[in-house]
């Protein structure tokens, strides 16, 4: 869980205080999203955001956001090769550590 001071900082002094309960609640969800992905990742050998993101029910989003922490954390790494999206974007492709 976040300290009141990491709250602080994903919700300004002046938000509501709907906003503050939420962001004392990231932890919890973003936490989970992290251990769902890094199971997708090693489940699926390399993946982009948007297969992942179909593996484990999420948006390719809340993908994208976790998947930075995940990285910093040296669980995951990119691989240098990229893969089509859906649209025809490329994406990068990631592989656990």
């Amino acid at each position: 869980m976040h300290t009141s001071t990491e709250h602080r900082k994903l919700a300004r002094r002046t938000d509501p205080f709907t906003s503050h309960e939420s962001a004392a609640l990231v932890g919890e969800f973003s936490g989970a999203h992290c251990a769902r992905i890094l199971a997708a990742i090693r489940k699926l050998g390399m993946a982009g955001a948007e297969q992942i993101a179909r593996e484990v029910g999420l948006d390719a989003y809340q993908v994208r956001k976790r998947i930075v922490s995940l990285s910093e954390n040296g669980y995951v790494r990119l691989t240098g090769d990229t893969r089509k999206t859906s649209t025809g974007r490329s994406e990068r492709v990631w592989v656990a550590v």
